[in-house]
């Protein structure tokens, strides 16, 4: 592949990083509690792609890494919080996760990694689907890896054993201040108070305050930008919202209809989390309560005819 036959073959993956930085700059901003310390791409230049296609021999069209996407977020959690943003499109057919690992190499390097294919629109009609490698890292795992490149990297440069014992030592360090972050950034979150923002780690606290359930970070990110758009965007708003006690009493009143008028719908409200069927229900009150009459009556009439 000639550089002229490589420029042409990048297009699709030009198109898919400009399409896909749009839309995560969308994401990014109703993220909110979301600390972005930096995203950057590139397409790799055809010298880079050529000179790896040779060490490796590997044709540079099997290439995982043409297109590249680093962001960098302060702390852990952070982390999975952004991942959600490329799991769901994968959920809803945009892309499809082709690897989502966790990277901890022997030189100290730590990060993970999701190698996405897209196709479709992402390519406009490109026969050949694109590949993009995105590299997702704290700030802690950014410094080291930032620091690893600019001294273990450099051409004919050597260090004793002993010195790269010592370094790869100072990424175990950073992974252990990486834990304390996290566990200080929980407290940030339980001391946040009703007027800050709603953030997809204050959801989880306060559904736990309020029902005592859990919920996973992928669909506390998925309610939390449900919510936003419905104006529910501070901790007080949800806590009003999740304490309404009138939605609560159709929960328990529709559980309590007994028989062949219960329905398959109350089976599923049923098997819902309370906290679910708030989101289900609770912006469609009128709906539910009307629905609840309705089971109520024919429960009753049913226990009349009997």
């Amino acid at each position: 592949m000639n550089k002229a036959e490589y420029l042409k073959f990048c297009r699709p993956y030009d198109r898919v990083l400009r399409q896909l930085l749009l839309e995560l700059e969308f994401f990014i901003e109703d993220a909110a509690g979301v600390n972005i310390h930096s995203v950057q791409h590139r397409i790799k230049t055809y010298e880079s792609a050529v000179k790896k296609s040779t060490r490796l021999k590997l044709s540079i069209a099997k290439m995982q890494d043409i297109a590249g996407i680093r962001i960098v977020v302060a702390t852990a959690d952070e982390v999975d919080v952004v991942a959600r943003f490329f799991t769901l499109k994968a959920a809803l057919k945009d892309l499809t996760v082709q690897s989502d690992k966790r990277i901890d190499k022997n030189d100290g390097y730590r990060a993970r990694h999701l190698v996405l294919q897209f196709q479709g629109s992402y390519t406009r009609g490109s026969a050949s689907p694109a590949l993009v490698e995105l590299q997702l890292l704290t700030l802690l795992e950014h410094t080291f890896n930032y620091i690893s490149h600019a001294w273990a990297y450099k051409p004919g440069r050597s260090f004793p054993e002993k010195w790269h014992a010592e370094f790869v030592r100072l990424s175990s360090d950073l992974a252990s201040l990486d834990k304390r972050i996290a566990k200080l950034q929980k407290q940030v979150v339980a001391l946040a108070n009703d007027d800050e923002p709603l953030t997809p780690f204050s959801y989880q606290r306060i559904i736990a305050h309020v029902f005592g359930e859990h919920e996973t970070i992928d669909n506390a990110v998925d309610s939390v930008r449900m919510l936003i758009d419905l104006q529910c965007d501070t901790n007080g708003k949800l806590g009003r919202f999740f304490s309404n006690p009138t939605i609560l009493d159709l929960r328990t009143r529709l559980l309590k209809i007994k028989g062949e008028p219960r329905s398959a719908f109350a089976e599923v409200v049923a098997s819902m989390t309370v906290h679910d069927f708030f989101l289900a229900f609770g912006v469609r009150r009128e709906f539910l309560e009307e629905h609840v009459r309705a089971l109520e009556a024919k429960s009753k009439e049913a226990g009349t005819n009997e």
